[in-house]
Parts: C-alpha cells; sequence; structure tokens
C-alpha cells in the first residue's frame, strides 16, 4: 500500500479545495498537511509519494512552499512526486507560472505538475485583493473556474505512477 502526503498552503480556501479532492481521489493512505496550520511538518521518510501545492501570489509560489521545497529537496528528490499550483491563469500563461513555481531539480522529477484553476471567495479576501479580482475578472485576464477533469488526471497519474527508479533511492 501506497503512503502520500499533501503539503500544501492555502490563505483563502482553494488550495485546501484542492488538497481535499486529491486526498479523496488518491489511492492508498493518505495524509495532508496545511503548513499554514502546522509547525512542524511530517516525517517525509514515512510516504512514498508527496504532493506539493500552493498559490501563486504576485508571479511567485507562496512563501511557505518555497522555504518547504528549499528545506526539503533532498527528501523530495527522492520520492513519487506530484506539483500543483493555484494561478488565475489558463493556458501558456499559466505553464510559465508553474514551470517558475518549484525549484529545477523538483521540476525534473515530479511525475505530474499541473495548474488546477482559481475560485475568487470575495468574503476571504481583503479589499486590494476583491478590487484587483475584480478588474482582472472585467478585463478577462482571469479564468474563474476550478479545473475538476485536472484534478482528476493529477491524482490518477500519482496513484498510477510506477514506484520510485532505484537511482533515485537513498
Amino acid at each position: 500500500m501506497d503512503n502520500t502526503l499533501i503539503v500544501f498552503a492555502s490563505n483563502h480556501g482553494t488550495v485546501d479545495k484542492y488538497a481535499r479532492e486529491l486526498f479523496r481521489l488518491i489511492d492508498g493512505k493518505v495524509d495532508i498537511c496545511n503548513l499554514n496550520e502546522r509547525e512542524m511538518v511530517p516525517d517525509l521518510t514515512k510516504y512514498d509519494s508527496v504532493i506539493v501545492g500552493g498559490a501563486i501570489q504576485s508571479g511567485k509560489m507562496q512563501e511557505e512552499i518555497s522555504l518547504f521545497c528549499e528545506k526539503h529537496l533532498d527528501e523530495l528528490v527522492v520520492k513519487r512526486l506530484g506539483l500543483f499550483i493555484h494561478c488565475p491563469l489558463t493556458g501558456e500563461n499559466a505553464q510559465k507560472l508553474l514551470d517558475g513555481a518549484y525549484p529545477k531539480e523538483l521540476k525534473d522529477c515530479a511525475v505530474v505538475r499541473d495548474y488546477f484553476g482559481v475560485e475568487a471567495n470575495q468574503l476571504k479576501m481583503n479589499i486590494w485583493e476583491r478590487i484587483v479580482t475584480t478588474q482582472m475578472i472585467k478585463k478577462k485576464d482571469l479564468i474563474v473556474e476550478l479545473l475538476k477533469e485536472k484534478i482528476e488526471r493529477f491524482a490518477r497519474v500519482m496513484s498510477e505512477a510506477d514506484n520510485i527508479p532505484d537511482n533515485r533511492k537513498k
């Protein structure tokens, strides 16, 4: 049986929704760790697979996720790894954000990487976020849609991925 850890940071609840949907869809034993609610990360050696996700803010990955990836880089590169982002763009623009969100070492070894769309919950946003979001929606620069089929595909790839190649095991 496979053990998977989903590590994420969620400010407004959307990334939390992604993590919970992945939790529901991934085969085997799955644990969730919201870095915004925990002081310690579970022991990564206990997991075969790790999924890391967060939101793009001002063109960059959330600080909590960046710091987690930096601190645990050596442990993550030997896992079956999935990476996702929450971003307001789609297509080529979203792919550029995804490409820049994680260290090259992680991108190179991930079995799946994707973006899952965005949800604009204005009740959880501060005034500045509401203004920017409203302007982006009006200009059609923001697609407000959770891409559920992408989440399902991501979970399927993670569940069906072969075990970690021997050359990546420590």
